[in-house]
């Protein structure tokens, strides 16, 4: 007694026409069409995150992705001389000439908001490098978005730098120390002068790396024959006993 049912096995030329309207299908689809670049192009790819402001991008592994990196290169690309990514740490070096323009550019702009002055202090990279010789660094934040950006210019000895005291006030004392330390001047600061040191100090800047240890000149020395014992206190830090 025989049981109804298709027992038959599978005609291969119904296979092969099978997958062949299913890769018709498969190109056919919009994911895998070049109007769908943001899916299946990488270049698409690229250029969909240009236009992103998210949080992502400011943490990238990819540099050129950086809203404030795309932002500057945008309006001033010939002030960028070099971008660094390091330890999810961004930093872009700029020509000194542009250096508040930029600065006041970071802060305005309705995306980036770049408004606050965190810190500011100079490098001197002699011996790591010809000209310029100082790195004047800038440690920006954004309060909007949360995220920090470190801004450095180049300048030689004698060359001056504009001051950011016009867009930060926070920056007056903080450019001081550096043209106490380092005696770098800042273009069109209200009061640049001696701060940590005496405004009769001729001795140089000692935070050069040329500055030598004991300074440029004899001192005396003093109570070189005579030495005071330690005399012991009688405070235990919970009063007198």
């Amino acid at each position: 007694m025989s049981v109804s049912g298709n027992s038959n096995p599978p005609d291969p030329k119904t296979e092969r026409q099978q997958l062949a309207e299913a890769r018709t299908i498969a190109s056919q689809s919009p994911d895998a069409s070049l109007d769908s670049a943001p899916v299946s192009d990488v270049e698409g790819l690229k250029e969909a995150l240009l236009d992103d402001w998210s949080r992502e991008t400011w943490y990238a592994d990819d540099i050129e992705v950086h809203p404030a990196l795309r932002v500057l290169r945008a309006t001033y690309p010939l002030a960028i001389v070099d971008a660094v990514r390091f330890r999810n740490e961004t930093t872009i070096h700029v020509m000194p000439a542009q250096w508040r323009e930029i600065c006041a550019h970071l802060r305005d702009h309705p995306q980036l908001q770049i408004n606050m002055l965190s810190d500011l202090t100079a490098v001197d990279m002699l011996r790591l490098r010809e000209r310029p010789r100082f790195d004047v660094v800038a440690q920006l934040y954004s309060l909007p978005n949360r995220t920090r950006l470190r801004l450095k210019t180049g300048v030689d000895d004698g060359e001056s730098v504009p001051s950011l005291v016009p867009l930060w006030n926070g920056a007056n004392w903080l450019e001081r120390e550096c043209y106490d330390m380092f005696g770098i001047i800042f273009e069109g600061h209200p009061n640049l002068k001696r701060m940590l040191l005496p405004d009769d100090w001729d001795e140089g800047n000692p935070l050069r790396k040329d500055y030598p240890l004991r300074g440029w000149r004899e001192f005396p020395v003093y109570n070189t024959e005579r030495t005071v014992g330690r005399v012991r206190t009688r405070w235990t830090g919970r009063g007198a006993s």
